[in-house]
Formats: C-alpha cells, sequence, structure tokens
C-alpha cells in the first residue's frame, strides 16, 4: 500500500501490511510514497548528489554502498582521497585493448527477453568489457565490513556461455558480493579470510569479463571502466535462485539492477557440490533480504513516480492500493530439461521487470532506460503486461528458493503460466491475495489454487465492505472483472428495484453502447453477482444470452461451483448435475445458485429469443442427436431438488422449452422438498403434451405453488382435467391464462367452488371467450370475502358487453360510495352494448378504484358522452384510462363541452389517460374541439396526472395548455407527446412552466423537434427543386431576355435566391433554439422537484434560477427564423455562375447571340460609367477572359447553378 503523504496531506509513517503466510517479512514491506507531483526537486537532489561525493561503483545506490564508512558512518578522508584520486586508479589489465570481440553481436538489456514474438521489437547495446576493479578494495574494508561467506566458485558471464567459464573467490559481506580473482587477493582486502599456501590450483586467467556478466547495459555518461569495482551492492539484487537447465552441476544466477546508472545484469555461480550450491544461495538469498529490509526509501522516487504514471494511464492507479516488486521473468524450461543450443540457453535468460499491484490489475512494467544525461526516464520498447487479478488461476512458490509460478486464465481461454524469481515471493502472494480479496470482498472461496505454501490461509467470512460501497461493492467487483475480461463497464448498465415482490431486485438493463452483451461482460457481471446477498431477486428480462448458450470452456474449471455457500454441501453424487461437462451458462446459473442464501428469484423472459427446441426423433423414429435444451431449468431446478438453494420462483417466460427442458424438470417437480413458488412458461411454446405435463407435475408443490403461468402457448387444456388440477393448489395467488385456448364444453373454466377456495391477488383472462358460467363464476367470486386479496382482474379482449361488465362492478362493490381497491381491465371489449348500465353503475358509484377501458369503438357519440356524464358525478374512481377511444368522427361541441365539465367538476379523478392513436390504417383523436375542454383544468385541484397525447393539439392546444398550466396547482405529471407541437408552441409552455411550481414531470418534446427539422428539410428540397426548375425556363429564354436587354428593357430583380449557408444558418439557429428551451425546462422541472422534497431554495442560494431565464423568451415560428437569419444575412452580390465562362467559351465558335452581347456589355459599362462610383475602369476584352465579371444587381444571369449541384461539382 502506497499513500501519498504529500498529496494527501496525511503523515508519511509506515503502514503494515497483513501478513496472511505468516512471515515477518511481509509485515516489514517499506513504504513506497507515490508523489508524481515533484520530478524537478528529486532530479536536482540527486544531481547535487552526484556533485558532492564521487560514486566509487558503478552498482552503488548512495553512502551505504560506499567501502569509505567508518563504523561511526563518517567517510574515511584517507580512503576517499586514495580512491577519487585520478594517480590511484585501479589499472586495467591491458592497456589499450579494444572492446571485446563479442561486441559486435551486441550485448542484449537484461530487460530484453520477451516472448519469442516480441524479438524482432529489441534494442541491444554493446558496452565495453569493465576492468578487474579488486585492487580498489582496501584492506580496511575487512574492518568495516563482515564477511558472511566466501569460497571459489566457477563463474560464467556473457550470455549463457558465449564467454568462457572461470574460476573467481568470492566474497559475501553484509553489503557487497565481491568478486576476485584469488583467494590470495581476498585475503589481502579482508583478513579473516586465510590467505593460500602454496601455488594455487585455480587457473589463472590473463584477463577478467564484464562485472556486469550477462545481458548489462552501460550508458555512455556511466563511469569510466577505470572507475569500477568489480562489486555488487546487495541492495542492488533482485534475486537469486537455481537454474534449472539440465546440465550436470548445480547453477545458482544472481540477478541484480542499478536504478541509478541502468545497470542489469547477471552472474551464474556455477557448483558441483549440491551442498555448497545450497550454502551459497541461501547465504546470498538471506544477505540481499536483509539489505532491502534496511533500506529507507525502496524505490527511488523518480521510478515510483513513473510506475504511478504508467497506471494511471491504464486507469488502475490509486496510491492505498499500490505496491511495487522488483522481479525476474524467467524463460520456461524446456520440456527435455536439457539445453541443446546456444539459442535455448539464450531463451533461458530472464528479464528484470517491475511488478505493479494496481486496483485491479497485476503489472509487469519493464525496466525504463536510465541512462538519458537529464533523469529522465525512457520507456523501453518491451511490452508491458497486465493480469487481470480475478483471472488467477494458480499460485505456486518453490520453497528455499525464488523462483515462483503464476497463472492467469481469461474466461475460455488456455492457462497462462509466468515464472518469475524474487526475494519477495512469498510477499507477492500475500499481497496479490489481499488485492484478490478487495476486488472480490464477498468471496467464500478461492478461484485460485496455491501451492508450496504450508497451511494456506483460508478466506474466512469475507471482508465486510465499507459504508461508501453500496450493494456488497458491486461496483468495484464489476469493474475488476470487466478490466481483467478486456470490457468496457461503461457499456453495463443496470437498475436496483424495490418496487417489485422479493425486493431488491438486480435488473440487468440493455447494453449501453451495443445491440447485445458479449460472454465475457455477461460473465462479468454473473461473477459480480456471485456471493452477493444483497438482493432477493435478479432479472435477466429481455437480455440476449445466446452469447453463452451452447458455449463451453473446455481450458479449465475454476470457477465451476461444487458446494453450497456455507453447509458445504457438495453436488457431489447428486442425479443430473455435472458441471464440468456443461456450457458456461449452466455452470454460471448453477454457480448463482448454490452461493446465494437470500436470492429467491430469477428472471429469465426473452433471455433466449432465438431457440427453437429440435425433436429427439425424426419422422421416421430414427433417434437424432438430443437437443440440449435452454440450460437454464437443467442448471436450476436439478439444486433446488437437491435443497441446496433457496430459489423458488423461476421465470421462463418467452424461451421456447422442448422435451430436454420437460425430462430436467419433471423430477425436481416431483420432489416436495423442492418447495417451488412459481415456474411461468408464458408463450413458451408447449403443446397439449406439455401443459399436461407441467400441470400433472407441479400438483407435487401444491403446498408451496403460489403463480400459475401458462399463457400464449398453442396447446390446448383439457377442462376436465385442469379442473381437477387447478382444485389441488390451496396457496394459489396468481393465475395468468390469457390467450389459451380450451376444448369444447359449456362448462365454466374455472367452477365456482374452486375459485372460492383460493385468495387470489392477480387473475388474468386476457383474451379467452367467457360463457355466461364463467362469467357468473366469476362474479360469484368477486362478491365473496375470498376475494378481498383480489387486486388486479384483466379481462380484455373477453367479448364482454357493457351488461357484463356492470354485472362485474356491482359484484366487487359491497357498499355503493365505497371504492374496490382493484384494477378492473376490459379493454377492446364490444362495451356499447349495454353501455347505459355500465353509465349507471359508475354514476351511483359502483366501480373499482381503477378502470382501464382502452380502445372502445363507439358507433354514436351520444354513448361516449352519455359515458362522460356518469364521470361528473362519480367519487370512487381514482384512476381512469379511455384512451384510443374510437369515434365516428371528430367530437362534436357537446362532447367537448361535457369533457370540460368532467374536468372542472370531479373530485376524485388523481390520474387521467385521454390520448388518441395515430395508426396506419385508422386515427382516434377528439378534434380541435379538445382545446376547448382543456380549460376546465384551470380550478381541478384533484388531478395529478394527465395523459394527453396523438390528441394533434398543434399550436392553439399548447396556447389553451399554457394558460391551465399557469393557474392550476394540482398537476404534477403532464405527458403530451406526439401533438404536433413546434418550436413556437414548446417555447410558450415552458414560459408557462416558469410561473408553475408544482408540475415535476413534463416531456422535452424530443419527438416534435425531430419532426419539425424533418418538415423544415423537406420544405427546403422543395424550395431547391422549385427553384431549378424556374432556373432551367429560364434559361430556355435567355436570349429572348438578352435581345430585350438591347433594347433597354430589363425585368424586375426577383427576390435573393436562398444559399446554401443560409439553409445551414436556419437548421443551426432551429437546433440552438430548442437547445435553449430544453434547458430552461430542465432547470424548471429540477427547481419543482426540490419544492416537492421539501427543499427550500432561496433567492440567491445555489439552485435558484436567474431573472434571464426567468424572462419569457419570444416565441417564433419556423417561418418567422427563416426570416430572421435572411434579414441578420449579409447582403450578397449576385455572383455570376461559375460555369458561365466555360459555357461561353464552348459556344463562341457558333456565333450565338455575338452582337447582342457586346450590345449588353457596352450597356453595362455606361452604366457603370453613370453610377456612383467614378473610379471603375473599363476592363478590355481579355480582362474579361482572364476573371469573372461582376454584374450589376438589375443584370440578369444568363445561366444559373443550383447551390446543391454547385456542391457536387469535383
Amino acid at each position: 500500500m502506497a499513500p501519498s503523504a504529500k498529496e494527501n496531506g496525511r503523515s508519511g509513517g509506515r503502514r503494515k501490511s497483513l501478513n496472511v503466510f505468516s512471515r515477518s517479512s511481509l509485515s516489514n514491506l517499506a513504504h513506497i510514497t507515490t508523489n508524481v507531483t515533484n520530478d524537478g526537486n528529486v532530479d536536482g537532489e540527486r544531481k547535487e548528489k552526484k556533485k558532492l561525493t564521487k560514486r566509487s561503483s558503478m552498482f552503488g545506490l548512495g553512502p551505504s554502498a560506499s567501502p569509505d564508512l567508518v563504523p561511526d558512518g563518517s567517510r574515511d578522508p584517507f580512503s576517499s582521497e586514495r580512491l577519487g584520486s585520478p594517480k590511484n586508479r585501479p589499472r586495467t589489465l591491458q592497456k589499450g585493448r579494444p572492446t571485446s570481440v563479442f561486441g559486435s553481436l551486441g550485448k542484449r538489456s537484461m530487460t530484453s527477453y520477451v516472448e519469442e514474438d516480441e524479438a524482432d521489437n529489441l534494442a541491444t547495446s554493446t558496452p565495453e568489457s569493465l576492468i578487474d576493479g579488486e585492487q580498489g578494495l582496501e584492506p580496511s574494508m575487512a574492518h568495516n565490513k563482515n564477511v558472511l561467506y566466501h569460497g571459489e566458485v566457477q563463474t560464467q558471464s556473457g550470455m549463457f556461455g558465449m564467454f568462457r567459464k572461470k574460476r573467481e573467490y568470492l566474497v559475501l559481506t553484509d553489503a557487497h558480493l565481491i568478486r576476485f580473482k584469488s583467494q590470495s587477493r581476498a585475503s589481502e582486502t579482508f583478513p579473516s579470510i586465510p590467505p593460500t599456501y602454496g601455488r594455487s590450483t585455480s587457473t589463472r586467467h590473463p584477463s577478467t569479463t564484464s562485472v556486469g556478466s550477462l545481458q548489462e547495459v552501460q550508458s555512455t555518461n556511466s563511469h569510466a571502466s577505470a572507475e569500477v569495482e568489480n562489486r555488487i551492492p546487495l541492495e542492488q539484487i533482485v534475486t537469486a535462485y537455481r537454474v534449472e537447465d539440465g546440465r550436470p552441476f548445480f547453477t545458482t544466477e544472481v540477478v541484480y539492477l542499478d536504478e541509478d546508472y541502468h545497470g542489469v545484469g547477471s552472474i551464474q555461480l556455477i557448483l558441483y557440490d549440491p551442498t555448497d550450491a545450497d550454502l551459497w544461495l541461501s547465504s546470498i538469498r538471506g544477505a540481499a533480504q536483509k539489505a532491502r529490509l534496511l533500506q529507507e526509501e525502496p524505490f527511488p522516487q523518480r521510478v515510483v513516480r513513473y510506475l504511478a504514471r504508467v497506471l494511471e494511464g491504464l486507469n488502475d492507479y490509486d496510491a492505498a492500493h499500490f505496491q511495487v516488486f522488483r522481479v525476474v521473468r524467467r524463460a520456461p524450461v524446456p520440456k527435455s530439461g536439457r539445453v541443446s543450443s546456444s539459442d535455448d540457453l539464450q531463451k533461458l535468460g530472464g528479464t528484470v521487470f517491475y511488478m505493479v499491484m494496481g486496483i485491479n490489475c497485476l503489472h509487469l512494467i519493464p525496466v525504463p532506460n536510465f541512462s538519458d544525461p537529464t533523469g529522465r526516464l525512457i520507456n523501453p520498447k518491451i511490452s508491458r503486461h497486465m493480469y487481470g487479478i480475478v483471472t488467477l488461476y494458480q499460485m505456486y512458490i518453490i520453497s528455499g528458493d525464488d523462483r515462483f509460478e503464476l497463472s492467469f486464465r481469461m474466461p475460455m481461454q488456455p492457462i497462462k503460466t509466468i515464472e518469475l524469481a524474487a526475494f519477495a515471493s512469498y510477499d507477492i502472494a500475500a499481497v496479490l491475495q489481499n488485492c484478490w480479496r478487495y476486488v472480490r470482498p464477498l468471496w467464500l472461496d478461492r478461484s485460485f489454487l496455491i501451492y508450496g505454501v504450508d497451511d494456506p490461509p483460508k478466506l474466512g467470512d469475507g471482508v465486510e465492505p465499507s459504508e461508501e460501497e453500496e450493494y456488497g461493492g458491486f461496483d468495484k467487483t464489476l469493474i475488476a472483472h470487466c478490466m481483467a475480461y478486456n470490457c468496457n463497464p461503461a457499456n453495463i448498465s443496470y437498475t436496483i428495484d424495490w418496487n417489485v415482490e422479493d425486493a431488491p431486485e438486480f435488473r440487468l438493463l440493455p447494453p449501453t453502447m451495443t445491440t447485445k452483451y458479449t460472454a465475457s461482460e455477461l460473465l462479468a457481471v454473473m461473477r459480480t453477482l456471485r456471493y452477493n446477498e444483497s438482493f432477493h431477486s435478479i432479472s435477466f428480462r429481455d437480455i440476449d444470452m445466446h452469447s453463452m448458450h451452447g458455449v463451453y470452456d473446455e481450458a479449465g474449471t475454476d470457477h465451476v461451483a461444487y458446494t453450497a455457500r456455507y453447509n458445504n454441501n457438495t453436488i457431489v453424487g447428486h442425479p443430473n448435475i455435472n458441471p464440468q461437462l456443461r456450457s458456461i451458462l449452466y455452470r454460471e446459473l448453477q454457480a448463482l445458485a448454490l452461493k446465494s442464501t437470500t436470492l429467491r428469484r430469477m428472471d429469465f423472459a426473452n433471455a433466449l429469443p432465438r431457440r427453437r427446441p429440435t425433436d429427439m426423433f425424426d419422422l421416421e423414429g430414427r433417434e437424432v442427436e438430443k437437443d440440449p435444451g435452454c440450460e437454464i431449468v437443467a442448471a436450476i431446478l436439478p439444486v433446488c431438488r437437491a435443497q441446496m438453494t433457496n430459489i423458488s420462483w423461476i421465470v421462463l417466460s418467452g424461451i421456447e422449452l422442448g422435451e430436454t427442458d420437460l425430462e430436467e424438470m419433471i423430477p425436481a417437480l416431483n420432489n416436495r422438498r423442492s418447495r417451488i413458488r412459481a415456474i411461468e412458461c408464458s408463450h413458451c411454446g408447449l403443446s397439449d403434451r406439455g401443459i399436461l405435463q407441467l400441470l400433472g407435475h407441479l400438483e407435487r408443490q401444491n403446498e408451496t405453488l403460489e403463480c400459475i403461468n401458462i399463457s400464449d402457448n398453442s396447446g390446448r387444456i383439457d377442462l376436465d382435467r385442469f379442473s381437477t388440477s387447478m382444485g389441488r393448489f390451496s396457496r394459489i395467488r396468481k393465475l395468468d391464462l390469457s390467450r389459451i385456448t380450451r376444448t369444447s364444453g359449456d362448462q365454466p373454466l374455472i367452477a365456482p367452488e374452486v375459485l372460492l377456495s383460493w385468495k387470489l391477488e392477480e387473475l388474468i383472462m386476457n383474451g379467452i371467450p367467457i360463457n355466461d358460467k364463467s362469467l357468473d363464476s366469476i362474479a360469484t367470486y368477486l362478491a365473496s370475502n375470498k376475494s378481498n386479496s383480489l387486486r388486479v382482474l384483466q379481462m380484455d379482449q373477453c367479448n364482454l358487453n357493457g351488461n357484463h361488465v356492470a354485472l362485474l362492478m356491482r359484484s366487487m362493490t359491497e357498499k355503493a360510495g365505497e371504492p374496490r381497491e382493484l384494477q378492473l381491465h376490459v379493454s377492446a371489449n364490444k362495451l356499447e352494448k349495454g353501455i347505459g348500465e355500465i353509465a349507471k353503475a359508475i354514476q351511483e358509484n359502483h366501480t373499482p378504484a381503477d378502470l382501464v377501458v382502452r380502445m372502445i369503438e363507439f358507433e354514436k357519440e351520444d354513448h361516449f358522452r352519455q359515458l362522460l356524464e356518469a364521470l361528473r358525478t362519480n367519487t370512487t374512481i381514482r384512476n381512469l384510462d379511455i384512451s384510443k377511444a374510437s369515434l365516428p368522427y371528430d367530437a362534436s361541441p357537446e362532447t367537448c363541452d361535457t369533457l370540460r365539465l368532467v374536468f372542472a367538476e370531479n373530485t376524485t379523478l388523481e390520474s387521467l389517460d385521454i390520448s388518441g392513436e395515430q395508426a396506419h390504417l385508422e386515427v382516434t383523436r377528439f378534434g380541435i374541439g379538445l382545446n376547448h375542454a382543456l380549460t376546465g383544468l384551470k380550478g381541478n385541484k384533484t388531478l395529478k396526472v394527465l395523459r394527453i397525447e396523438y390528441q394533434n393539439l398543434g399550436l392553439e392546444g399548447a396556447n389553451t395548455l399554457s394558460t391551465v398550466m399557469e393557474e392550476n396547482t394540482g398537476l404534477t405529471h403532464i405527458h403530451c407527446e406526439h401533438n404536433d407541437i413546434n418550436l413556437q408552441g414548446f417555447t410558450i409552455l415552458v414560459n408557462a412552466l416558469a410561473r408553475n411550481y408544482s408540475i415535476v414531470e413534463f416531456p422535452f418534446m424530443q419527438d416534435a423537434q425531430d419532426e419539425s427539422m424533418k418538415r423544415l428539410n423537406i420544405s427546403m428540397q422543395d424550395s431547391q427543386n422549385a427553384a431549378t426548375k424556374a432556373k432551367h425556363e429560364t434559361h430556355v429564354k435567355s436570349s429572348v431576355r438578352r435581345t430585350l436587354s438591347t433594347l433597354g428593357v430589363s425585368r424586375q430583380q426577383k427576390k435573393q435566391d436562398l444559399t446554401v449557408q443560409d439553409l445551414d444558418q436556419v437548421v443551426k439557429v432551429l437546433a440552438e433554439r430548442w437547445d435553449t428551451e430544453m434547458g430552461r425546462m430542465a432547470m424548471f422541472l429540477e427547481r419543482n422537484r426540490n419544492i416537492a422534497a421539501g427543499i427550500e431554495v432561496g433567492p440567491d442560494g445555489e439552485g435558484a434560477i436567474s431573472e434571464e431565464h426567468m424572462r419569457p423568451t419570444t416565441a417564433l415560428s419556423d417561418r418567422g427564423i427563416l426570416e430572421q437569419v435572411l434579414n441578420n444575412t449579409t447582403p450578397k452580390a449576385d455572383l455570376s455562375n461559375p460555369m458561365d465562362e466555360q459555357v461561353l467559351d464552348s459556344l463562341a465558335g457558333l456565333n450565338i447571340a455575338e452582337g447582342a452581347e457586346d450590345e449588353e456589355n457596352k450597356i453595362s459599362l455606361k452604366q457603370s460609367e453613370v453610377g456612383e462610383d467614378k473610379s471603375m475602369t473599363i476592363r478590355d476584352e481579355a480582362d474579361n477572359e482572364r476573371y469573372p465579371q461582376l454584374p450589376v444587381i438589375t443584370q440578369e444571369r444568363m445561366f444559373s447553378l443550383d447551390a446543391s449541384e454547385f456542391f457536387k461539382m469535383d
């Protein structure tokens, strides 16, 4: 974790991380300050530091690495003087020796190893051979540094064998790893090392290779070769690990990194004794680990800033979750375990990266180029790597070594393993698990494996999200999954609905940028919902899930759920549950069901719109490939049967179910312990057999079943068996039989005794012809106390007449004047027959509180007026919908006046819908008299919601509605779209809304704006076509006009034509006016909403509307805007057509009207001479050919080019 103390104003104290692996190293992780705003200061300090003290080592990291420090921390003046003197520099082995012969091959940087396909993008450099600097180590160092381990080791330099092996004497102190030619040289520097006696048996080489060894890159601005000592500061060591190369000896590779002078390299220690190899490895690892932990600043500030900026560019940076590690990415070991060629040896080389933990991803960022003399870090050519934390598949840590492996797996892709090495391998594993826990705070099971750690910690009961994170940190987890799966989180849209049964409900909405969700996006949503117990319902209604249906992920089973949430009840051994062999849709839905204890309902309506089941047998009876089913039933119902989920309400409406689905559904329905509340199968393509099977097996769930929905299926129901099955359900609350067919017979659809055994809340029977016995059965039920819980009765298109509806209304009312809290839908019935009975029931207040009678066709207007007269005195109907009423012609003044009286006299209506309908074959509206009827609303105090769409109000209706808005104080919602209201009418309405403080919902008239722009375009196109036709006729008569011009007779100048610029300006002004008025309306609506919420806004407070916006805006029509644009346009001279000159030149050889043209030019010149401008000169004939002549305004053009045709010219 790396909070920025300077940016956030907090103290810079260290923050300790929780050590989940029971190691002390993680608790000692140094604090990283990510101050990314102070580049110059740090660079200045670095340069000043270089001036004050000369570094004696290419790999030193400050004074702590210098050999000139005495035990009290001060600098030894003698050693400093001696080392800094150019006379006492260590000598080179061979003065004037040229660069290594291998230099032309190019020493590849330590940062140059990437995948094979990235090899072409790498940069190489050729550093010079360095010197043998062991003489720079003075004997006084023996008193200053403790020797931890020493011995003779065979080392290998270069690119894995490109340089020869040699024997060297290595000394490990608590600060450096130092290389000497021999033990005697080491003994001279460190007296604690015994000198050799006799002649050394080691092979002496006349030269020494580069101290940087393997893949070192040295900048031209680094220290000179003579100033470099043959030592490696321990704090620069990145890792020390065993090399599994298959060779017959034991190799330990030490990789180091100088972040000040770009020293990246490695050295290999080759030993034949495994014990000695283990001792060297453990000693170097322990000493380097201690040196790292003692550092005050684990990383240079410029490196931290560089890494922070990289993550900021990827939208993955947060100071509180910023962790950096130095790692070496090792190449994979050959399968044979043995290296066969130099090329394979090179592939074994590693690459130094910064492993940076972001919020959502793990980043491998290559080491930048440190060689810039200005101190600026240069981006390398090596690509960065990013892995989503939630895609972590496996962590493998090798005990006693720095090597470890991380495996990641994207959905439906193979596992990708990266082999790494670092001192902090255990710390990396712990931090990575903490990052995984942060983005998945509610997950109780790991989706990754851990190897190499004794007794890995358990996740426990999850992490409680902070108070700022709603719904268990849902957004945080969703973003993490989207970034890991390469999805755009902005494309995912959802809502939380609290106004439904089993609330709250998570409802996935259609994507915002694409037509449908991809499989990765749906996986991100589903895996975010897994373990989240904030929701009781999940809805994928109208979401296309075909991208997951029938798609298999054969590369792994890391996200397969095998157990329930708490009781560890496993799915192994349960029949019909086998997620390993099923699709990703099956796996994810089953995991949702298993891992949530609060989830009770799932809605998949229309989720598989293109599914078409295939039969199991062809026409000849031979078995064919089995239909896979919709996979939703197979995933959830067996889990319900096993009692491993609390889901009991499943909506499958709109998904065609086949034989496979029924087979997988029946075992769960036959088990009473499944406790199914509902399986809605509306529009599922069920046949007679399918309906019979479904209802028959649902009988075993009679104690818990609450809803039956088999509407819009092609199968028929047998009345005898249906009545028997229905009689066994005692807890039914909702019944939907809409548009279902039945066998013939005069018996009622549902027997009265069956209805009287229920306490229904919804009874929906749309599209079913109701006979007299069925009507009597329903009326009897409405009149009984058993129906007191009924809230919705829908009987649209049931062949009812007015008498039938009046019977139902009187049956449901116990006492006149007391409304029944029920919604009665009787739309699209022939209510004109017996309309008097309905009017009488309404007048006598035998009505429900909500009445919906849409699409009623009245052959006589008197019948409709009779209904309105009854509404004037009604006191029980609160919400009335009489939209799409069809009259024989426009409403008469008498009918409109009656409607006005309803508005003025009714005191109970709260919502009224009198919208019309605009269809291709029929138009239903009241006509112009509706404007007069609306005036009755001025004094109405009870009506809150008014819907008046498709009534062709126009400008006059907008004026009337504006006067109503200025005086009415009760209306809160007005819906008046699709009324042919132009900008002028919209402006009038906005001006009225400025003086209204109760309306909180009003349309922005987007449809009216689109229609207005469309009309303007058509009008302009017609004008251009007419102008083009007129100009064509003018061209035919041009010779006659020229002849008249020679006689001094000229036609009066016609009005200037519209140019393309004028038309564009008109469109621009019109759009700006619409946007301005929409902005004013938004401010007024926001003001009224604040008032309704009790938020008082003072005259000068925040949210107050300025006087400029409150001032009424001038309302201009489209034609008025056109005239205004023309008046504000700068007058233009009537320029000659650019085609005139070309046409005249082509006609010059025909001698057409040549004399007339000469005369015309003479007259033009005479007119110009007597004009106001006396300074005009007469251009000769040659000038007329070179330059276009500007004719006078009164002169008629010979040729004309339409604006639209002009822009088509090439």
